[in-house]
């Protein structure tokens, strides 16, 4: 059962298509130690061989910097790295699926697990039956990576917010087109996470632009 708060709030970034191992390690490493809190694995196109060796070795680097260490989709590949959880998409298994299999498998680890709702409350409130450690909605603006995806307004954030209630608070997460030039109307919005790819790995500068999308989660002590 998901706890309140499990998923760490902040800069959410996903790597990008780049099949050079090295290349993503140096990026991710800057984007560390920028501040991101959680990196998501999702990359279509390498070969699995060497999709798995890379991904562990981001994972590790993650691990190194206290990082939450995401994979997308695929929860086989998430279970046989020992990753901190999966996201799920609308094609992808259930939650259900996958907590049977960790309790199958005996696993002790808090394990995350997060989905897509793309622009619906009504799915939102659906996947929120089973409990999922963040929602995830998206795309909030066009999106490079996904040119053809919905878009999902700002509002949805503050609708999906009362649904939550004292034991069970997901995290709202927002994806798609975020940049540095509009990620605070995110935030302002009310998204406890912005999941960044372009807006982050393609920029001139990664650690400092992660240092920025983090300071927009920093509250006051």
């Amino acid at each position: 059962m998901s706890k309140t708060n499990a998923f760490p709030a902040g800069l959410y970034g996903i790597t990008p298509e780049w099949n050079e191992p090295e290349r993503l390690q140096k990026a991710v490493a800057q984007a560390c130690e920028g501040g991101m809190r959680v990196l998501q694995w999702r990359h279509k196109t390498m070969p699995q061989p060497l999709a798995m060796e890379t991904a562990a070795s981001l994972q590790e680097l993650c691990r190194a910097f206290g990082v939450t260490f995401i994979v997308n989709d695929n929860w086989q590949m998430a279970l046989a790295l020992g990753a901190d959880g999966v996201h799920l998409g609308k094609s992808d298994a259930s939650i259900d699926t996958v907590r049977a299999e960790l309790q199958r498998r005996n696993r002790q680890q808090p394990f995350i697990i997060g989905v897509s709702c793309y622009d619906s409350l009504d799915l939102a409130q659906q996947a929120m039956r089973a409990r999922p450690d963040y929602i995830a909605f998206g795309a909030l603006f066009p999106s490079l990576v996904k040119p053809e995806a919905v878009h999902a307004p700002l509002s949805l954030f503050r609708a999906a917010a009362q649904l939550r209630h004292a034991d069970y608070q997901p995290a709202l997460v927002g994806i798609g087109g975020i940049n540095p030039q509009n990620a605070a109307l995110v935030a302002e919005a009310g998204a406890d996470s912005i999941a960044v790819i372009t807006g982050l790995f393609d920029q001139p500068d990664i650690r400092a632009t992660a240092a920025a999308y983090a300071a927009l989660f920093n509250t006051p002590s």
